[in-house]
C-alpha cells in the first residue's frame, strides 16, 4: 500500500508539470498556425498589389538593336505581374530577331527583370537594288536593315549567295577586328582549279588574292607581311592561297616573291 500511495503522489507532482509541456506545445502549434495564416495574408495582399508588378526591364549586351526594340519583343510591361513572367517564353520572343543569338531572362530582387542578349556580329555589307544590307555572321543578309551606303566598320561583298556567303561570313567573323577592318571589298572569284578562290581589296589599296578555306588564318599574317610590303616599295598582287607570295604587277608568277621566307 505505501509503494501505491507513493506513485499516487509522483503522479500528482508531475501532473502540473505535464499541463505545462502540453500548454507550451499547444501555444507552439498555435503561434505556428497564426505565423502561416499571416504570411499567406500578407502573399494574397502583396499579389493583389502593385508591389508585384514589374518595376523595371532592363536590356545588356546590346550593341546594335535598340533597347526599346528588344523590350517590344519580349512583351513584357510594367503592368505585368512580376511572378507571371515566364522567362523561357520571353527569351523565345526576343529570339525571334534575326539579329539575336541568344537571350537570358533573370528576375533581379522582387520586381526587377534583367534581359542579356547576344546579338550576331555584322561581318560585311552586299548591295541590292541601289541599297546595302547588312550580312551577319551566320551568313544571313538582312534584308529590313537597307542603307544608302555601307559603313567603313565592315567590307563590302560581292557576287558571294548561299554557301559561298556563309562560309565567308564565317571566315570574317572568326578574325580580329583589327585585321577584318583592314579588307574593304571582297570578291567572289572561282575558277576551274578553285571553286573557293577570292580577290579582295584593302582599305590602303592592297590587292589581295585568296580561298574562302582558312581565310582568317591566313589574314592573320596580313598586318606584318603589309609592313614588309610598304618597306620594299613593292606593287602587285599579294596571293594568300597557297603559302604567301608576291607577284609584281610588271612581273610573272616566275619572278613571285617568297614572303613566307623572307619574313
Amino acid at each position: 500500500m505505501a509503494e501505491d500511495k507513493e506513485k499516487i503522489v509522483s503522479l500528482e507532482d508531475r501532473l502540473p508539470q505535464l499541463k505545462q509541456a502540453r500548454k507550451k506545445r499547444a501555444n507552439r502549434r498555435f503561434y505556428m498556425v497564426l505565423a502561416l495564416i499571416l504570411f499567406l495574408i500578407l502573399l494574397i495582399v502583396y499579389l493583389q498589389s502593385p508591389l508585384s508588378h514589374i518595376r523595371s526591364i532592363d536590356v545588356e549586351g546590346n550593341h546594335v538593336i535598340d533597347e526599346t526594340e528588344i523590350i517590344e519583343l519580349s512583351n513584357l510591361n510594367v503592368d505585368q505581374s512580376f511572378w507571371q513572367m515566364k522567362p523561357g517564353v520571353v527569351s523565345e520572343d526576343i529570339e525571334t530577331h534575326p539579329e539575336i543569338e541568344q537571350v537570358t531572362v533573370n528576375r533581379n530582387w522582387y520586381n526587377q527583370v534583367v534581359i542579356h542578349v547576344e546579338e550576331l556580329d555584322r561581318v560585311a555589307y552586299q548591295q541590292s537594288d541601289g541599297q546595302f544590307n547588312p550580312i551577319l555572321q551566320n551568313g544571313d543578309r538582312l534584308q529590313r536593315v537597307q542603307l544608302d551606303k555601307p559603313r567603313e566598320d565592315a567590307p563590302l561583298l560581292h557576287d558571294f549567295e548561299g554557301d559561298q556567303r556563309v562560309s565567308i561570313a564565317q571566315e570574317l567573323a572568326d578574325m580580329k577586328p583589327s585585321v577584318s577592318r583592314l579588307i574593304s571589298e571582297v570578291y567572289y572569284e572561282p575558277n576551274d582549279q578553285d571553286a573557293e578562290r577570292i580577290r579582295l581589296f584593302t582599305i590602303d589599296g592592297q590587292e589581295i588574292v585568296a580561298t574562302i578555306d582558312q581565310f582568317a588564318d591566313k589574314m592573320t599574317a596580313y598586318p606584318s607581311i603589309a609592313t614588309q610590303i610598304k618597306e620594299e616599295s613593292m606593287d602587285g598582287i599579294l596571293h594568300l592561297d597557297v603559302g604567301a607570295y608576291f607577284v609584281p604587277y610588271d612581273a610573272s608568277e616566275d619572278e613571285a616573291v617568297d614572303l613566307e621566307n623572307e619574313s
